[in-house]
């Protein structure tokens, strides 16, 4: 996995700065298991893909973090976190896309309920 910053670019001068991007990227194609559950996370750019096998997995990865108090804590956190440094994470599984957290992820309806920059995918 490679995270970077992409700094801001000069003229063949050095002098004038040509564009300014201050975002984080990422690169990465990883296989991570954790209670015997594989999970794939792939990132290119600003866009971090988590794909799990099923919607139960999501569920008991939810459960295992404690209270709901403390998931919309954690999910509030991470996502303006993302949000700041130009990242999108998003939970999938296979067939379906769950979960969109970060700069991509604005839904107002969640929103109301205090959840920033996410988006629940019920379709």
């Amino acid at each position: 996995m490679e995270i970077g910053r992409r700094n801001s670019c000069h003229d063949s001068q050095g002098s004038t700065p040509v564009t300014i991007d201050r975002m984080l990227f990422v690169e990465a194609d990883l296989v991570v298991e954790i209670g015997g559950e594989q999970m794939f996370i792939r990132g290119q750019g600003s866009n971090i893909v988590v794909e799990i096998p099923s919607v139960a997995v999501a569920v008991k990865m939810a459960r295992n973090l404690g209270s709901l108090t403390a998931v919309r804590g954690w999910l509030v956190t991470i996502s303006s976190a993302l949000a700041t440094v130009g990242l999108t994470v998003i939970l999938r599984t296979p067939r379906r896309r769950l979960l969109t957290i970060g700069r991509q992820g604005n839904s107002w309806l969640l929103r109301l309920f205090g959840f920033p920059n996410s988006r629940l995918h019920v379709y």
